[in-house]
């Protein structure tokens, strides 16, 4: 028997605070992914966006060129130049690349929770409070409704979250992790899980299990849940359902949700776009597998639809998820043919 929705939603919550109190287990290789890299954020201003992670979460790093001459064709961006700001998220292992591109056009853009191909960052904490006095330092705009903080029932006890956007509209959830000051991981963050609103989550699952290998556990059945909703800053006759999974040969977790009950708008930005998002995964046989995604309709992004000579040993290209996320496949040059 499937778990009632909201159960499975407590049920996903406790197991991240469980997931923060220990050394989290490495999903195996698939056949296709065989490791994870890192979460993507294209920004307007790199290092205002990096400010903002500061203010808000207490994380910082720096921000510096990327002179690789594979960009401009790995973007299909000719000219293009990039700036990098690689975050870590603590408890595990979970990095998140905030990219500035420059000399390109772009077209920022920020979707609702709702709209096929939004990302969105869930954030795991200790203590809620530092968040929101960082959110209102920095006069962040709050998406949960009332402004403040929604109350989540799980079987111990409430647990508080909110949403927000950073300062290229990119949506970030940040949750206060039941028992989560128990954890050995020093600082607020106990971790990090990778949001992707789909717009049909059978035929998404196709592609990530199907076509790149991931696991994923069942989806719940759809919720009306009250307090998600006020969570998410929606209301009306709308429902959502939500899987979740790790990626394989990694701790990296990622959490699918679709909606129904109002309209969507597709959520689709090129990869210098200001607001775009997507994740840069390791891959085996990548030549053999773009042979095969290029068969099945999946998008190429990168110059000729060709893999990119990143290094003497790597070879890598971009590709769209079916809901418009970029995924950065990374493999190595003798798996290439």
């Amino acid at each position: 028997m499937r778990p009632t929705p909201l159960l499975a939603l407590a049920a996903w919550l406790v197991a991240a605070a469980a997931a923060a109190q220990s050394p989290p287990v490495a999903a195996p290789p698939s056949s296709v992914t065989i490791g994870f890299m890192h979460a993507i954020h294209a920004t307007n201003a790199v290092d205002a966006t990096l400010e903002f992670y500061t203010r808000v979460f207490g994380v910082t790093t720096k921000v510096q060129p990327f002179k690789n001459p594979g960009v401009p064709l790995l973007t299909n961006s000719p000219g293009v130049t990039l700036r990098v700001a690689m975050l870590h998220w603590p408890g595990n292992g979970f990095n998140f690349e905030l990219t500035e591109f420059s000399n390109v056009k772009r077209t920022p853009a920020e979707p609702s929770i709702v709209d096929p191909g939004a990302p969105h960052m869930k954030v795991l904490v200790r203590d809620l409070m530092p968040v929101l006095a960082g959110l209102d330092s920095v006069h962040a705009t709050i998406v949960t409704r009332a402004s403040a903080p929604a109350r989540i029932k799980t079987p111990r006890g409430e647990a508080k979250a909110i949403f927000f956007r950073d300062p290229d509209g990119y949506l970030v959830e940040a949750i206060e992790v039941p028992d989560g000051d128990s954890a050995a991981e020093s600082g607020n963050v106990l971790g990090s899980i990778m949001g992707l609103t789909v717009a049909d989550m059978d035929q998404s699952l196709k592609f990530w299990r199907g076509q790149l290998g991931f696991s994923f556990d069942e989806p719940s059945e759809f919720s009306n849940d009250p307090s998600m909703l006020d969570l998410y800053g929606l209301k009306g006759k709308v429902s959502f359902r939500t899987v979740h999974g790790v990626v394989p040969g990694s701790t990296a977790r990622i959490e699918l949700i679709e909606f129904r009950g109002m309209l969507r708008q597709p959520f689709d930005l090129r990869v210098p776009d200001p607001g775009a998002s997507g994740m840069a995964i390791r891959v085996a046989a990548i030549g053999s597998l773009l042979t095969k995604l290029k068969a099945a309709g999946v998008r190429v992004l990168s110059k000729d639809g060709a893999l990119v000579d990143w290094s003497p040993t790597i070879r890598n290209v971009f590709v769209k998820d079916p809901n418009g996320l970029n995924i950065e496949l990374v493999g190595d040059a003798d798996s290439a043919n």
